[in-house]
């Protein structure tokens, strides 16, 4: 059975890297027609979106469920005056902002058209993990308590002796690395994008 996104939710406050993953999963899709057919921008909808990612990391509480322990209507709620903020800020005009009630729209974007089976998500992460095998030292040490132990930036730099900013700069220079050798068979692919999106996430929280 599958977990409702309240209990994903209560995971994800606990640090758990899974839950996020399979929250992300399950709503990116939706959370990404919605914000691109009204901004008509990757760009833009990205921002929002990372955004939105780093919001439920820090603080999941902030997102509340339904009867049905569901969080779509809620966070497409707060996604539609972010994209109104977003839009005043720039002194813009939004190209449509329809019902929150509206049928999620197919994407155009062919970058995003390609979803791997689950069973190739094992496939990703062991490529992942045998290109961070070929890092230097620190950045092996870092990347594995940044990313695999879900240790913070002071946490990381304390334990391996080094500065804040030398542990960010060596999971940026991993992060980089993971990119550029990746197969191109995964360069386009959702899970690619939500497996590099974590990353960069924790790359950037302390």
């Amino acid at each position: 059975m599958n977990p409702t996104d309240y209990k994903l939710l209560k995971e994800i406050k606990s640090g758990n890297r899974p839950a996020f993953m399979t929250f992300y999963d399950r709503h990116w899709n939706t959370f990404y027609s919605f914000i691109f057919a009204r901004t008509k921008s990757k760009d833009i909808t990205e921002e929002i979106l990372q955004k939105l990612w780093v919001r439920i990391l820090e603080d999941a509480d902030f997102v509340q469920t339904d009867e049905q322990q569901n969080a779509k209507n809620y966070l497409l709620r707060f996604l539609h005056f972010r994209i109104v903020d977003q839009y005043k800020s720039k002194e813009q005009t939004l190209v449509n902002v329809e019902n929150l009630d509206d049928e999620t729209f197919e994407l155009t974007d062919s970058e995003y058209f390609e979803i791997l089976e689950e069973n190739d998500i094992g496939e990703l992460f062991e490529m992942i993990n045998q290109i961070v095998s070929q890092l230097s030292s620190t950045e092996q040490k870092v990347y594995d308590l940044r990313i695999r132990k879900n240790m913070s930036v002071n946490e990381t730099a304390e334990a391996l002796g080094l500065s804040n900013k030398t542990v960010s700069n060596n999971l940026s220079k991993s992060i980089t690395e993971i990119r550029k050798q990746l197969s191109p068979k995964y360069k386009s692919s959702k899970k690619l994008i939500s497996a590099l999106i974590w990353l960069e996430i924790m790359a950037n929280m302390s």
